[in-house]
């Protein structure tokens, strides 16, 4: 299990010089890579390590290699589809070789262009809880005022829960998530604030002066902070009711379907993806399982008799045309991902789904009323 620890340096010409020489270096390998269409970390290794060291020889023989791997894996990434740029002072890779974090006494050593240097730092009261996690890797980043070590710290997950109490989740775009446990987690909030940045950055961009794009920057940061600080809360909220099992749809491919202009970019600004990882995390901790199944007739079979039919769905109703069951969309999906899921065992494909029999999660709850009493969770208002 990881967790990432942020700390505050003070910025010091060692540290800023140590950023602007490693980045040439990795520059210097992106360089050769792409002219000969090679991410192979030794064949990099062999074909540039010599002339880096000449060329800067107060960078350490470990960043010169953790600068080779860096380059190797955004070219592997990139697959080479268009020309790569090393920011001058972008981030920086550290690994064991060259750093050494000790966070009980609050110092860490790191190795830059004038040797290795001590530097102190104070940690965070909420980052104590790692303290006795073992040290991986750090990435540094060169503000304007500090300089912030993003270090990586390993500890040891918890056993898993032996409950098998399972929860449906209907990620979308009109709800962020809908439980089958009947909550419903609204969307109405994201909305309008996503729809005031992106009007204010439509405006900007038409503009196109220099002070406009350091605004449109610091707007697109903003929004980038209030998706993230949602989506936590969101996922903080699903991973503790009290279930031992979380499942979702396998939504991959999800971008792949091509639409109109107008839900094409609804669906570029969902951020499902970011959502899932803050769960799966979350839910490691805790000791409960995480399990994607594939999302193949979620939406048109019926979580009370099992007929599917693609008349059963009218845009966010549910109507089953067999037994006259009528649900919200989004919530009949989430019963029925609970209940998938126990029949494909995670992440095999669902092909003919039934869940006609008595297994059907929450099935004695839902025969005797059809209707349903939604929780509202409407997140940020």
């Amino acid at each position: 299990m990881f967790r990432t620890i942020r700390i505050r340096l003070e910025r010091t010409a060692g540290l800023v010089q140590t950023v602007s020489v490693f980045n040439q270096a990795c520059q210097r390998v992106l360089d050769w890579g792409q002219e000969n269409h090679e991410y192979n970390k030794t064949r990099l290794h062999h074909a540039t390590y010599r002339g880096i060291r000449t060329d800067f020889p107060s960078l350490p023989s470990g960043l010169v290699q953790t600068a080779r791997d860096q380059a190797s894996e955004m070219m592997r990434r990139k697959e080479f589809e268009h020309r790569i740029f090393k920011k001058p002072f972008g981030a920086i890779r550290y690994d064991k070789r060259t750093l050494s974090v000790f966070l009980e006494s609050g110092h860490c050593s790191i190795s830059t262009v004038f040797g290795r240097m001590r530097y102190t730092f104070t940690l965070a009261e909420y980052y104590r809880q790692y303290m006795a996690w073992k040290v991986q890797s750090a990435q540094l980043i060169v503000g304007r005022n500090a300089c912030y070590l993003n270090v990586q710290v390993e500890g040891e997950a918890p056993p898993l829960n032996s409950g098998d109490r399972r929860l449906g989740i209907d990620l979308g775009i009109n709800n962020i998530a809908v439980c089958s446990d009947n909550t419903f987690f609204n969307s109405k909030h994201w909305k309008n604030v996503k729809g005031k940045y992106q009007h204010l950055k439509a405006e900007l961009q038409s503009k196109g002066t220099r002070s406009a794009r350091r605004k449109l920057k610091a707007i697109s940061g903003r929004e980038r902070r209030f998706v993230r600080d949602l989506n936590h809360r969101v996922a903080k909220e699903i991973v503790n009711k009290p279930y031992d099992v979380l499942v979702f749809e396998d939504l991959t491919a999800i971008r792949d379907v091509k639409k109109n202009k107008a839900f094409n970019r609804k669906l570029g600004n969902w951020s499902f993806a970011q959502l899932f990882r803050f769960v799966e995390y979350k839910a490691e901790a805790l000791g409960k399982k995480v399990l994607v199944i594939n999302p193949y007739h979620t939406s048109q079979t019926c979580s009370k008799c099992g007929h599917v039919s693609r008349s059963n769905r009218k845009k966010r109703q549910f109507k089953c045309v067999e037994c006259g069951f009528s649900l919200d969309a989004d919530l009949n999906a989430s019963r029925n991902i609970a209940t998938f899921s126990r029949r494909v065992g995670g992440r095999s494909n669902v092909s003919r789904p039934n869940v006609a029999g008595a297994e059907a999660e929450g099935r004695k709850a839902f025969e005797a009323e059809p209707s349903y009493k939604p929780t509202i969770s409407i997140v940020g208002c």
